[in-house]
């Protein structure tokens, strides 16, 4: 009786981590989306000096995301939806990294 309990109260324990462990992956993917769209961002470029700044974020929480996502255990509708996100990320990440680079280029030609 009391093992059961002790299962009972660990699958519980269980759980609950899941949904924190959840809530911090989508929280991180969110963080890393806003600094990766603010790469993109022609008219953030021209204000903000620390775009380097922002895409040390982005970068970071893309690799705290892609670490934890294996230990995650929730429905495949819900891992969908978040590898979507990490997978959005990474495009983003690599697509301002391209523009980051045609521009350096540019402005060596001038």
């Amino acid at each position: 009786m009391e093992t059961r309990a002790g299962t009972h109260r660990l699958a519980e324990f269980r759980a609950k981590t899941d949904h924190q462990l959840e809530a911090l992956i989508s929280n991180r993917l969110e963080r890393g989306l806003f600094f990766a769209r603010l790469l993109l961002d022609p008219e953030v470029r021209e204000r903000w000096a620390s775009m380097d700044e922002f895409a040390k974020h982005a970068e970071t929480a893309y690799r705290e995301v892609a670490r934890l996502m294996p230990v995650l255990r929730v429905r495949a509708a819900e891992r969908r939806r978040l590898e979507s996100r990490l997978l959005q990320l990474r495009e983003i990440l690599d697509c301002a990294a391209i523009c980051a680079g045609a521009r350096v280029q540019a402005a060596a030609m001038l």
